[in-house]
């Protein structure tokens, strides 16, 4: 079943383009990485899911719910989890439900109670003086009560320690793939979700440069190192290379899909010596695909 569709998005800030018609869809009960570096647009395009943000092209559905056409219904069953917290300092956890548990009718008190027990978060203490890593795990606990069926979280392990981004990115993702929940999980944090993911966006340019599952990526994608008679003078351009740069007479390619028969003939103007291939971990292929960009 198909979970989200995002259709031609497009979305500009001043006259600068950050998403430029971008599409994909996503199947339900998936863990999606969304990647890219800062002013890529994964936070804008998580709002544009959640209904929060109107593009200036294309259309988004979650569920089968237009995001313009009906956003309080899409947020019934989509939460956004955002980078910045947004929580109310002088309120307590319990408060803070009693607030606004009336707005969903969803609302799972016994979650809710037993996740804040799970993540040892204190429910009548006041929120102003809960670390950075707390307040992360109560927005986290607020929207598993919802019991939502999309969950978008924009950095939910920024600036959280080590014990907090175990507990956030493996008990928590793991309880939600067991319920056939889908998560969009937007993160700097390569080397934590790579474990969790199963599949991959990666935007660069206004685009999705990567747009496959996990296991396909691991199969598909290589480095290639190249040693030249000569000197390179320009980089070779095709669509099965996601990334390339050269120094001297030293050539390194990325290529996705791309047999060795392909790749002689994408070369076949250069004279090649000797060449290498190697697989690449996630973040290893993101810095190669990104390493051009400004952030």
């Amino acid at each position: 079943m198909e979970a989200i569709n995002i259709s031609q998005i497009g979305m500009s800030y001043n006259g600068h383009k950050v998403l430029d018609g971008v599409s994909t869809t996503i199947e339900s009960g998936k863990v999606v990485a969304l990647l890219g570096r800062n002013g890529a647009g994964k936070t804008t395009l998580l709002n544009i899911l959640n209904a929060s943000l109107k593009p200036i092209a294309g259309r988004a559905s979650l569920l089968g719910v237009d995001s313009e056409q009906n956003p309080a219904l899409l947020r019934q069953s989509c939460v956004l989890v955002d980078e910045e917290c947004h929580l109310y300092p002088w309120m307590t956890p319990t408060v803070l439900a009693r607030t606004f548990s009336s707005l969903y009718p969803t609302w799972n008190q016994p979650l809710y109670e037993k996740t804040l027990a799970d993540f040892a978060i204190a429910a009548d203490q006041k929120i102003a003086t809960f670390s950075k890593g707390t307040r992360r795990k109560l927005q986290l606990a607020f929207a598993l009560a919802i019991e939502p069926k999309v969950l978008l979280l924009d950095e939910p392990v920024g600036g959280v320690d080590a014990v907090a981004r175990e507990e956030i990115l493996n008990s928590l993702i793991e309880s939600l793939v067991e319920k056939g929940v889908t998560v969009v999980l937007s993160s700097h944090e390569l080397k934590d979700i790579s474990g969790v993911c199963d599949h991959v966006l990666i935007l660069s340019g206004g685009r999705f440069v990567v747009d496959c599952s996990k296991d396909d990526l691991a199969a598909s994608v290589r480095k290639v190192t190249l040693q030249l008679e000569n000197a390179v003078e320009s980089l070779p351009t095709h669509p099965a290379i996601l990334a390339a740069r050269a120094n001297g007479a030293e050539l390194e390619l990325v290529v996705k899909d791309c047999s060795d028969e392909g790749l002689a003939r994408i070369l076949a103007n250069f004279k090649v010596k000797s060449q290498s291939s190697s697989g690449m971990t996630l973040e290893e292929l993101f810095k190669a695909i990104t390493r051009h960009e400004k952030s």
